[in-house]
């Protein structure tokens, strides 16, 4: 929660920030600073396919773009919660999921209302205060974006002023048959 809502690494109290590390699906860890800079979003949703096959550009996307993007397609939050823990400290294994309501366009998809979630497994190690030094999470993405990306395509239709009418956006616009 911390890497959603603090700007500065000196003033989080769950993490070491001397040692953490952020690992995501095997990829080369960020540190604490690192994850701070691009945000939370960014640094578990950053992708090694090309270009052209990603349906979320994390490389493109700042922390506020990022969390726009987030707060505006899941406006009741995305709630993270553990499932079921495996080992206690000082490494703790365990299973999640992270989920919220699509009740907000995403990147251009007009919002189903639908549940959209994705589980996945983690391995956290903590240090004798216990707070977190390495953290690694295990997840498949496509979970998330198969219900982000469900939804129609908007089609904005400008009016006279070149405002968008968000009342006809989400079913397209009727003047462009």
């Amino acid at each position: 929660m911390e890497l959603s809502h603090k700007t500065r690494l000196q003033d989080f109290k769950t993490i070491n920030p001397d040692k953490f590390k952020l690992i995501v699906n095997g990829r080369e860890g960020l540190s604490g600073e690192e994850t701070l800079r691009i945000g939370s979003y960014n640094a578990l949703l950053k992708s090694s396919l090309p270009k052209e096959f990603q349906y979320y550009k994390a490389d493109e996307e700042t922390f506020e773009s990022s969390h726009d993007a987030f707060r505006s397609a899941l406006p009741r939050g995305f709630a993270w919660e553990v499932l079921s823990v495996y080992s206690g400290p000082p490494v703790i294994s365990f299973k999640f999921r992270h989920w919220g309501f699509f009740e907000g366009p995403f990147k251009g998809h007009a919002p189903t209302e639908e549940k959209v979630e994705f589980y996945g497994f983690g391995v956290l190690k903590v240090d004798e205060s216990l707070r977190a030094e390495d953290v690694e999470v295990y997840y498949d993405p496509a979970e998330l974006f198969g219900g982000l990306l469900k939804g129609a395509l908007i089609s904005p239709c400008q009016s006279e002023d070149n405002t968008v009418n968000t009342a006809t956006a989400t079913r397209g616009c009727p003047f462009s048959k």
